[in-house]
């Protein structure tokens, strides 16, 4: 094959391979002491793919210089590991399931301009135990729409943070939808500019009390079908910079606030970022992740370009124990897809 006929440099290769081990390093550093770093993490999977495409070429030539191609992914060898995992499927019988989803405020796909009855119904018709939706929406004038209406006539119990951004309609804002009863409920932090926020809520599951947290961190509100050219690149380098920054502040919000759970707790949410950054790393040294641990595959959540995102997660602490991690790619109408948690008792 012709592939396997390219004579990759030695020199280009050293080069390659030294910058992607400062990529590794990138997502050490934190935002506020020097932003670019969150940029060069974000490089961190396409420089993995070059190099597993050169080990393979150079293995097959017979070249040595594999060997340096080998030692980078080796190195890289945890962030491999957090993009694709393969693990034991469990039962889920008598399990606690948990639906985390972005609703996109329930419009129709493409478009902010109409509301969409399917996603609705899906959302509502939704069987799991606990359901936390990120740009939720409702209006209790409006019976087709009044989506806390119908989660309470299915059952549930609710606790729904509404953000006063703007002159929105439907209560914008985000909720978390029980069948067990909820002992307390509050926001962790909120944004007053937009619907970014992070709430929680206690649940007394069988006499067992547990706090779920729903988290919207800081979107980068990246367009990539405005702004052509220059003014395109100049508009994401600003966004990335603002989203970093913000995420980061709102990270430490969340882990100083967990720190003080009287309860074991799961954490839900779009967090806006990929496992290829610092706050991701921030946040797995103090919460096991229920993909990593129990998903299978990469676990891509995010349905718009550039699609191979995963940047919807589910965590908690280390004396929750989950079984299983399913992404729901048939509901396909918001640009998130749904995500499941499964858990049990230890």
């Amino acid at each position: 094959m012709r592939l396997f006929q390219i004579q990759i440099s030695q020199r280009i290769l050293l080069y390659v391979s030294f910058f992607t081990l400062i990529t590794y390093i990138s997502i050490l550093i934190p935002p506020e002491f020097f932003w670019p770093a969150a940029f060069l993490s974000q490089l961190i999977p396409l420089l993995l793919v070059t190099h597993i495409v050169s080990l393979i070429i150079l293995i097959i030539q017979r070249k040595k210089i594999a060997l340096l191609s080998l030692f980078t992914l080796l190195v890289g060898w945890p962030f491999l590991q957090s993009a694709l995992t393969f693990n034991k499927e469990f039962p889920k019988n008598n399990s606690i399931r948990v639906l985390s989803f972005n609703t996109k405020f329930f419009k129709q796909s493409g478009t902010y301009s109409k509301f969409s009855i399917e996603m609705i119904q899906w959302v509502t018709n939704d069987t799991s135990d606990i359901k936390c939706l990120q740009e939720y929406s409702t209006n209790p004038l409006q019976e087709p729409l009044d989506v806390t209406g119908q989660m309470t006539q299915k059952g549930y119990t609710g606790f729904t943070y509404l953000a006063k951004v703007g002159d929105w309609d439907n209560n914008p804002g985000m909720a978390i939808f029980s069948k067990f009863s909820i002992l307390d409920s509050g926001i962790v932090f909120n944004d007053k500019r937009t619907h970014n926020a992070a709430i929680f809520a206690d649940l007394d599951i069988h006499g067992e009390k547990i706090r779920v947290y729903n988290v919207h961190l800081a979107s980068m509100s990246l367009d990539l079908y405005e702004n052509p050219g220059l003014a395109k690149f100049l508009f994401i380098i600003k966004k990335i910079k603002y989203g970093a920054l913000k995420r980061s502040d709102q990270i430490k919000e969340l882990i100083a606030h967990t720190r003080t759970s009287p309860y074991p707790y799961i954490i839900c949410g779009d967090f806006n970022e990929t496992p290829y950054s610092y706050a991701y790393q921030q946040l797995k040294k103090e919460y096991e992740n229920t993909f990593e641990q129990t998903g299978n595959g990469f676990g891509f959540t995010f349905n718009d370009l550039p699609y191979l995102l995963r940047i919807d997660h589910q965590f908690h602490s280390f004396d929750v124990h989950a079984i299983g991690h399913k992404v729901n790619r048939r509901m396909n109408i918001s640009d998130h897809f749904p995500t499941y948690g499964y858990y049990v008792k230890p």
